[in-house]
């Protein structure tokens, strides 16, 4: 198992945003995390990676407990995580902004640009390298977040509504980008409304509502779960519309 959340609660004051959840990931895995607006995930991400500590629970990764360590100390460790609203270094270049990523690993400025220069490549950024960040649209931004991320060489990456806002096509360009970053061995968390990336990506999905878990598992079966619909989705013609088939 690389990572295993056991009973984390996040509280704000009296509130509790995330409230006695437990996940586990397997190395290799694509997770989808789903449920309304509100319901805790990105909270879940936060302490998942390191950017807030839980109130109580504890974060396993890769056997490690992490449930305490700083930002940096996950990012070290291998895991990586995107934004709902991507942030760049405005003045900066593409290729500069994928380098800053590529540093943790790298120390000389040689070897982070060529780490650099593969992870443009791979996401198609390699053409507008030169281009300043503050020139792109919101699908630019979030794909150089990505970019900025992978240089980092995580092996678990949480992607934070990655993919929303995007029309059609892009989200079928986000789809393929998602599936090759899987094929290079990393494992996925992702956050997501679009359902057409969950039931097309994940290989298992975990249900959000109210800071707790309330289903687990495959995409169609949870789709159909009667608290799930409640609680989400609210019907259920969409699914047999839905794409099928999930990662092998």
């Amino acid at each position: 198992m690389l990572l295993e959340a056991s009973a984390v609660t996040k509280q704000f004051g009296g509130f509790r945003a995330v409230s006695d959840a437990s996940i586990s990931i397997d190395e290799g895995e694509i997770v989808g995390l789903i449920g309304p607006n509100g319901a805790g995930k990105s909270t879940m991400f936060n302490c998942l990676s390191g950017d807030l500590p839980p109130t109580s629970g504890r974060i396993v990764y890769d056997g490690r407990d992490v449930t305490r360590a700083s930002p940096e100390a996950h990012a070290r460790l291998g895991i990586g995580r995107t934004f709902q609203v991507p942030v760049t270094f405005e003045d900066m270049t593409i290729l500069e902004n994928v380098m800053v990523g590529a540093f943790l690993r790298h120390a000389g400025r040689n070897a982070a640009h060529a780490a650099a220069m593969d992870i443009l490549e791979m996401t198609g950024l390699a053409p507008i390298r030169d281009r300043p960040a503050r020139s792109l649209g919101t699908p630019g931004r979030k794909r150089l977040e990505i970019a900025r991320v992978l240089a980092t060489r995580p092996r678990l990456l949480l992607l934070d509504e990655a993919l929303a806002g995007l029309n059609a096509n892009e989200i079928a360009s986000a789809i393929q980008l998602v599936r090759a970053i899987h094929a290079r061995g990393i494992t996925l968390i992702v956050v997501e409304h679009v359902m057409e990336v969950i039931m097309s990506l994940a290989q298992r999905v975990l249900v959000f509502n109210q800071g707790r878990v309330i289903a687990s598992g495959a995409a169609r079966d949870v789709v159909q779960d009667a608290e799930v619909i409640r609680a989400y989705l609210g019907q259920t013609q969409w699914i047999a519309a839905a794409p099928a088939a999930a990662v092998p």
